[in-house]
């Protein structure tokens, strides 16, 4: 059994620092032992069929992925078939095809006639301005353009078959062909033959604050089959969100039977730093991810660990609250409004290209015959009559609200949806969401991130006063007893070596714990206080090293972005200078000289390195926390002097 000698070697304080930043770093430690994943030959089941991104890949179909789903839950067969060509009859697609512009105070959005698809969503506000970024391997040169502005874009995809918020055409069984306008040949035997060679959707309106995209182009085809996409700026109160409803219109002879797809996509460099052993030395990486919000909580899978999922961790059936593609500080979200059966697949997927995919299945919907009947406006070139009012039973609509912005807490309470639980604060959500609310307060209030961070450090240690003043006088009744300790040891030791043995550990023990009482010591007194500020201090670093508010959020001097870290490390050598004075001070409960000597310096050096990649906001949180703390050790220990002894 180890020796209470040996179990309170180091400080408790010290033993306790080093278990939070174990808890701390506990995302980058995962990231850093798990599994590289090798690359797949075929993409996972449900994963579309994809062109590698080492060259601008030809406009793929609206069906350029899976072929007609199975039951929902199951897993489906992918084809890796190449889309065939459009045809010299079809227009050109991307980059020929212009993209049509929304816009709010906040966002500019592209849509793309190719695929239907968001080409960009850009943010507009002076926080997301950023330097231009590095072109992906691959990219073409025309889209490489997009890259060197300085308003962050939020779509990270370049080929129109991974456009985010695009609508895939599974299945279709309609009786009918489809026929050129023009010359009434036939182009396509069924309305899914044509998904797989047709990218170009019609533009049927466009205007400031709606975009109407219709395929197949009733411009250019008859067919007895259309889909339409509404794009419509959501409005003042919601200047990251958009509406978009999808209608699926009958036009033939008989009944109709379809199953469409609802894609959220992004993009992560299949070579992206997962962290390593250097992940230990700053804040775990950035990469993309996935998420979905089903029931009462949501699953969250990044880049790396998407690949190697089980599919009950990253498939389910039923009605999302939402769904999407994610980083540290950005959202791209889909949450379904009206229209929807309960029984949707809803599953996240990568593919080897690096592409991350959240999709949601939908239900298969029956379309009553339309021959002859009504149809939207949107139609109006079918020559068909248009509908005054509502479309009869020939059509389906499904209606969604569209997320693409920061992951900030109000800005997500008001899109509604249970967006917020796309922030992931894991288990010390209750805790950081009321801090993150005193931080935002305090830079209202202030107009300072630095200050705001400096009274959010002071709250919690008003708070947590009681609980370290009685931790602190713990350790200082454990350090008075040392001589007494050392004592007993020697004793014990001196005994045993008399008497020709090894020292007995469970006779020390039963002595030291018998000095303690007597004294009236408790030896756990001084670390279960530390103990219970974990929680408080692991939630302080999840929601600083989260919040949105502070990205690209200047703090002083020469650092321009509170959420990287200090350029030239002036803080972290300023924090490993301080905690030395703390190591310092602190009350030492006993052990060897000339191990509790080594923990002096090895500690604020540990730290140091460690502090060294952590965001500066952090850094300084946790820099103010020590200074205070050693105001706080020297204000009890002054408070704590005992009354000098009577004279003989």
């Amino acid at each position: 059994m180890m020796t209470l000698q040996a179990r309170f070697r180091l400080p408790c304080a010290v033993t306790v620092s080093l278990c939070a930043v174990a808890v701390l770093l506990a995302p980058a430690w995962t990231v850093a032992q798990a599994p590289q994943a090798a690359t797949p030959t075929a993409a996972p089941a449900g994963a579309p069929a994809v062109a590698t991104p080492t060259a601008p890949a030809a406009p793929a179909a609206v069906a350029a992925t899976p072929t007609p789903v199975a039951a929902a839950g199951s897993a489906e067969t992918v084809s890796a078939r190449p889309p065939a060509s459009a045809g010299a009859a079809a227009p050109r697609c991307r980059p020929g095809l212009q993209p049509l512009i929304l816009q709010s105070d906040k966002v500019r959005w592209s849509i793309s006639p190719c695929l239907g698809g968001m080409q960009s969503a850009t943010l507009l506000d002076p926080q997301f301005q950023v330097p231009g970024r590095t072109a992906p391997p691959g990219a073409p040169d025309w889209a490489k353009a997009q890259l060197t502005g300085r308003s962050l874009d939020l779509v990270e995809t370049w080929d129109a078959r991974w456009d985010p918020f695009r609508e895939v055409l599974l299945r279709a069984q309609v009786a009918g062909t489809v026929t050129d306008v023009r010359t009434g040949a036939v182009v396509a035997d069924s309305v899914r033959e044509l998904a797989d060679r047709e990218p170009v959707w019609g533009v049927a309106r466009a205007t400031a604050e709606e975009v109407v995209l219709v395929w197949p182009d009733p411009a250019r085809l008859r067919s007895p089959l259309y889909l339409g996409k509404t794009w419509r700026v959501a409005g003042p109160n919601q200047p990251y969100s958009l509406d978009l409803r999808v209608t699926a219109v009958n036009l033939s002879a008989g009944p109709a039977e379809l199953v469409v797809a609802h894609d959220v996509t992004t993009w992560q460099r299949p070579d992206a730093e997962t962290g390593g052993i250097a992940a230990l030395f700053g804040a775990p990486p950035d990469l993309k991810g996935t998420a979905f919000q089903l029931g009462d909580s949501a699953r969250h899978l990044d880049s790396h660990s998407l690949p190697d999922a089980e599919l009950a961790d990253r498939a389910a059936v039923g009605l999302p609250g939402w769904l999407g593609t994610e980083s540290r500080y950005f959202l791209l979200a889909s949450a379904p409004v009206d229209g929807f059966a309960a029984n949707n697949d809803v599953r996240m997927q990568s593919t080897a290209a690096g592409v991350l995919v959240s999709r949601m299945t939908l239900a298969p919907a029956t379309l009553q015959a339309g021959a002859g009947q009504c149809v939207p406006a949107w139609l109006a070139a079918t020559a068909a009559p248009v509908c005054a009012q509502e479309v009869g039973k020939h059509a389906q609509s499904w209606r969604y609200a569209l997320y693409t912005g920061p992951k900030d807490h109000d800005r997500l309470a008001a899109f509604g949806h249970q967006a917020v639980q796309a922030l992931d604060f894991g288990w010390f959500g209750a805790i950081a969401l009321p801090m993150l609310f005193v931080l935002h307060f305090g830079h209202q209030w202030t107009g300072s991130w630095p200050i705001a961070i400096l009274l959010l450090t002071l709250l919690v240690k008003v708070l947590l006063w009681p609980i370290t003043a009685k931790s602190m006088k713990s350790m200082k009744q454990m350090s008075r007893l040392k001589p007494e300790l050392d004592k007993l040891r020697a004793d014990h030791e001196a005994r045993a070596k008399k008497l020709g043995k090894p020292a007995d550990p469970q006779e020390l023990n039963k002595a030291t714990f018998e000095l303690y009482r007597q004294h009236g010591v408790n030896p756990v007194g001084g670390c279960l206080p530390l103990l219970l500020q974990m929680p408080i201090y692991i939630a302080l670093y999840r929601s600083i090293n989260a919040s949105v508010s502070l990205y690209n959020q200047p703090l002083f001097g020469w650092i321009g972005d509170m959420t990287q870290k200090d350029p030239y490390y002036v803080l972290p050598l300023v924090l490993g200078a301080v905690m030395f004075v703390q190591q310092k001070i602190t009350p030492q409960a006993g052990g060897d000289p000339a191990q509790q000597k080594m923990m002096l310096y090895f500690m604020p050096v540990l730290f140091t390195v460690m502090m060294l990649g952590l965001p500066s906001g952090l850094t300084l949180y946790i820099l103010i926390n020590t200074v205070l703390s050693v105001a706080q050790t020297w204000a009890i220990q002054r408070g704590d002097t005992p009354a000098p002894a009577a004279a003989a």
